[in-house]
């Protein structure tokens, strides 16, 4: 497979300050983003993601597009900024900082699952009159479908446009497939990998997270879903969305 090429110079490089597991090397030129892989395939991981979405019924502007290349050499994604001129973006995690000076992971951490959803819905409702149930929803659905677990409250959030707040779209799904996953990699069945990946956001369970929000889910994956990844997607990442998708 061919890939588009970049070459970006240090001065568009943005320093991400962060404790992630999965936070990569960013370039921000020209309204756009260049994400660097850090364990390798993120790029292709966010573009399957990407192309799931884009036939899952979803409104354009509810997901980022993400376009496998090269940065430097090195392999990578690149989307367009999905911030508008005089939109925000607010994670989850700012604004609770914002209003209660407090870690909304920790707090949350605390509480039983169902207890911590409601818990972040309320707070977010009460700040922002937003109803975020199909978002959140939505994300998880998606997060069980290639095994995201790299959800958390710092890439889910609000886009505020000096009069209203919206939610923000589906992004970030590069650490995604298993890729980076310390546990699987002493495991030689693919079944046994997937046991070791779970969910950071609310319940470890990626199951027991949907089956609370599944009413609120809009997201419907095509039955060709494969045949439209599969020019991006590694055998692995293709024997995955086989399972997950056939248990879902």
């Amino acid at each position: 497979m061919l890939l588009e090429s970049f070459e970006i110079d240090e001065m568009y490089l943005v320093r991400t300050a962060g404790t992630s597991d999965g936070t990569q090397d960013k370039f921000f030129k020209d309204d756009m983003w260049f994400k660097l892989d850090r364990y390798g395939g993120e790029g292709i991981a966010e573009t399957v993601a990407s192309i799931i979405l884009k036939h899952s019924g979803l409104d354009s502007d509810e997901f980022v597009e993400y376009h496998p290349c090269l940065i430097n050499g090195k392999q990578g994604c690149y989307s367009k900024n999905f911030l508008s001129k005089n939109d925000s973006f607010i994670t989850l995690y700012r604004l609770y900082k914002n209003v209660t000076g407090k870690d909304l992971a920790a707090v949350t951490a605390r509480m039983d699952f169902d207890d911590a959803i409601e818990y972040v819905l309320n707070f977010v409702k009460t700040q922002t009159n937003l109803d975020l149930h199909k978002y959140i929803a939505n994300n998880l659905a998606l997060d069980r479908i290639i095994l995201n677990d790299d959800r958390h409250f710092n890439n889910l959030g609000v886009l505020f446009n000096e009069s209203e707040f919206l939610p923000a779209p589906i992004f970030d799904n590069g650490k995604s497939f298993l890729i980076g996953n310390k546990n699987a990699t002493n495991k030689t069945k693919l079944e046994e990998k997937i046991a070791c990946s779970y969910s950071k956001c609310f319940n470890p369970s990626y199951e027991i997270n949907l089956k609370y929000l599944k009413s609120w889910v809009t997201l419907q994956v095509p039955k060709n879903i494969i045949s439209l990844v599969e020019k991006y997607a590694t055998k692995e990442m293709i024997e995955i969305l086989e399972i997950t998708l056939q248990n879902k």
